[in-house]
């Protein structure tokens, strides 16, 4: 797997040149913290695949202080489904977070996330994650973007479509049963691109789906609704 994470890597830093689901849990959720009704701010639902340190840097807030408002002791401990609260007054910037509601990107396949972001996989961090799928169900371009490469047996991802996208970004589908677009075709977002497989080395029927930034690897679950 480490070759064709190697091959990806430079697939994508060649391309970078020219480019302008939830697991459900058995344990209930922590109970929400008490908050007093004139603070203003938000709750977040922690998703599979996010830390503490990821929804800090997402809102824009204090690791330390946003873990000190919400009485949690162990950064690490945070479970999915648990809310968190973001008070207005921690928050160092007005900008919109990207795990916030209207952002660019739509999942590619509405499923079961088997393998968050950065978790281990055959012993190699998950660049992306992995979504469970039905074989042959239909993939989707999460975002609209020009097709900028695919690949019929791209070493340890099987079939792949990568596709570029504004703001410097990149999203790659793979392990897919069929590619159903072509290198050089313009797609909407929702689009269908392909069909879900156990190409490559996948053990399943599976969506692996990464995003990245300036060819940095995003935990796509901060930027999908």
């Amino acid at each position: 797997m480490k070759t064709g994470i190697k091959t990806l890597l430079i697939i994508l830093l060649i391309l970078a040149s020219g480019c302008s689901a939830r697991q459900k849990s058995n344990t209930p959720p922590k109970p929400l913290v008490v908050i007093a009704p004139q603070t203003k701010g938000e709750y977040y639902t922690v998703k599979r695949g996010e830390t503490l340190w990821s929804i800090a840097k997402c809102y824009g807030v204090n690791l330390k202080q946003l873990a000190e408002f919400n009485k949690i002791y162990n950064a690490k401990s945070i479970e999915v489904g648990q809310k968190i609260f973001i008070p207005d007054s921690l928050r160092m910037n007005d900008s919109d977070a990207p795990c916030r509601p209207g952002s660019l990107f739509d999942w590619p396949y509405k499923g079961n996330v088997l393998l968050g972001f950065n978790e281990k996989k055959q012993d190699v961090p998950n660049l992306g994650i992995d979504i469970a799928a039905r074989p042959g169900s239909t993939i989707n371009a999460a975002a609209e973007g020009n097709i900028v490469f695919t690949s019929q047996n791209l070493r340890g991802y099987g079939k792949t479509i990568i596709i570029c996208h504004k703001n410097d970004f990149v999203t790659v589908y793979s392990n897919n049963e069929e590619n159903l677009v072509k290198t050089g075709d313009f797609v909407r977002q929702g689009q269908v691109i392909a069909k879900a497989g156990s190409t490559g080395r996948a053990s399943s029927c599976l969506v692996h789906f990464e995003l990245r930034k300036k060819n940095k690897p995003q935990n796509p679950i901060l930027y999908l609704p």
